[in-house]
């Protein structure tokens, strides 16, 4: 991806907000606004991979690209809800109002100010490490060129410095994680959105991130449907005079025609682009010119569809929707372009007597099927030690039947397994391990398409902790 499209506007952001007091909240009396910072420090066997591609201390994780922008944007909805606490105490329910438009207006323009002028660890650095995870992994050097904010240059997004000869070896022999990579982007702005949805729902975190729902959920409809603009293959060529020596070109170009692209032609020879128009190199960009009439019809259906992502209440600060006193529940629809074509999942959010739950129904399609898969996620177990509630048990699991390619008549049967463990130094502190083992398959935030074994260790600290235990341990 080069760029990041995002408008922002006021008006819409307040018609956002306006339906906090549908929600009937329970004012705020004590000003519990709790910040959880996860930092996942160590992830195998990614940083295996990255020392082998020259990047051990270069290239992040998905997981550890995801947390350090989400706990970015925690901070930054925590210390909005502290300040507009002050001002505008929410004791009654019209000031409650009052109080969630004004965070909702600061932090949004705080988001805004991160992503563009900040640029580094922001969804755009985060969306850039998305796309170089499925090149690290296959010991493919590459630059995130939003970096430049300190190197000097035009600090934008796009994936640079990677080589023509290991793009070409990594369509020969892995052709659905170069199609991955290229989707990968849009993948991780979703995922956080997730994150900071699992705060609010989970945790009671009353993050103010109307804009951001909004704004990120915009940009991935946008960017999808960009190739329907009448400039978008002059664009290319001007991306093409620009990239004039291998070393400069963005990898992919702009995202989603060489994401169809590919999809459709898994067993097409990378070299088979042709010659850059420089004269020297390959010819990235794919143009519209170059898809057959039904890769074209395939990516305007995938536009149309991912404005399904729009469809849930968190978009609109709708956080909890409570059924009666001891159950609520929300839900959130998701689009994801994958390896193999696409998942549409729905996420359910559920809070019974005290245990919280996600369970997610997905539906895996390529060119010919749709199989199902199901994820179910709880609240962690506490288990005591030495006399005092110390260790946090958090299981997560996944079932599915998923093709392999596009073109793939057969699903195969597949899941995931997931442990989640924390050790309780103190109330603020907290070491986390997470043990994770996958069959073949596609899964959002993982960069392996193969069967994989993989751990995570890092801190969680909490601070401010509101009266609900944070379900998410990293």
């Amino acid at each position: 991806m080069r760029s990041l499209f995002i408008t922002i506007g006021l008006g819409a952001l307040l018609v956002g907000a306006s339906p906090l007091s549908a929600q009937t909240p329970t004012p705020i009396v004590g000003g519990a606004y709790p910040l959880q910072i996860d930092l996942p420090l160590f992830d195998l066997p990614f940083q295996r991979d990255a020392a082998r591609a020259g990047e051990l201390f270069d290239s992040y994780s998905m997981q550890q690209a995801l947390a350090v922008t989400q706990n970015l944007h925690r901070v930054n909805y925590h210390f909005n809800n502290k300040l507009w606490q002050r001002i505008i105490r929410p004791d009654n329910k019209r000031r409650h109002v009052y109080n969630r438009i004004a965070a909702n207006i600061t932090s949004g323009l705080v988001d805004y100010a991160f992503t563009y002028y900040g640029v580094v660890l922001s969804a755009q650095w985060m969306h850039e490490e998305f796309h170089r995870a499925g090149l690290t992994i296959r010991g493919i050097a590459s630059y995130d060129e939003t970096y430049n904010r300190f190197n000097g240059g035009f600090a934008n997004g796009s994936v640079s410095r990677v080589k023509d000869e290991d793009l070409i070896r990594l369509k020969k022999e892995a052709p659905q994680e170069l199609v991955r990579s290229f989707a990968a982007g849009i993948e991780s702005e979703f995922l956080l959105l997730r994150g900071l949805q699992k705060d609010n729902f989970f945790s009671d975190s009353k993050h103010a991130n109307i804009a951001l729902n909004i704004l990120l959920t915009k940009h991935a409809i946008d960017y999808v449907n960009q190739f329907k603009q009448k400039d978008y293959n002059g664009s290319i060529d001007s991306m093409n005079a620009y990239g004039l020596t291998v070393a400069d070109r963005d990898f992919v170009g702009w995202d989603f025609t060489p994401w169809v692209y590919d999809l459709h032609r898994p067993d097409e020879p990378y070299e088979a682009r042709g010659t850059h128009p420089s004269g020297v190199g390959i010819d990235r960009a794919i143009k519209t010119t170059v898809l057959t009439d039904k890769e074209y019809r395939y990516l305007e259906r995938m536009g149309k569809m991912q404005y399904l992502n729009f469809l849930s209440p968190f978009m609109i600060g709708i956080n909890r929707i409570r059924l009666n006193d001891q159950t609520a529940f929300n839900v959130a629809v998701r689009h994801y372009l994958n390896s193999f074509g696409y998942d549409l999942t729905a996420d359910f959010f559920l809070d019974h007597r005290g245990r919280q739950y996600l369970v997610s129904l997905h539906g895996y399609r390529n060119n010919h099927r749709l199989v199902p898969g199901v994820e179910v996620e709880r609240s962690p177990y506490t288990l005591g030690l030495a006399g005092k509630d110390r260790l946090l048990l958090q299981p997560s699991a996944m079932l599915w039947l998923q093709p392999k390619g596009f073109h793939d008549r057969q699903a195969t049967p597949g899941g995931l397994l997931r442990l989640q463990g924390a050790y309780v130094l103190d109330k603020t502190w907290r070491i986390v391990a997470v043990a994770e083992g996958k069959t073949q398959g596609w899964v959002a935030g993982n960069p392996y398409l193969d069967a994989k074994a993989s751990f995570r260790l890092g801190v969680s600290a909490c601070f401010h902790r509101g009266s609900k235990q944070a379900a998410s341990l990293m």
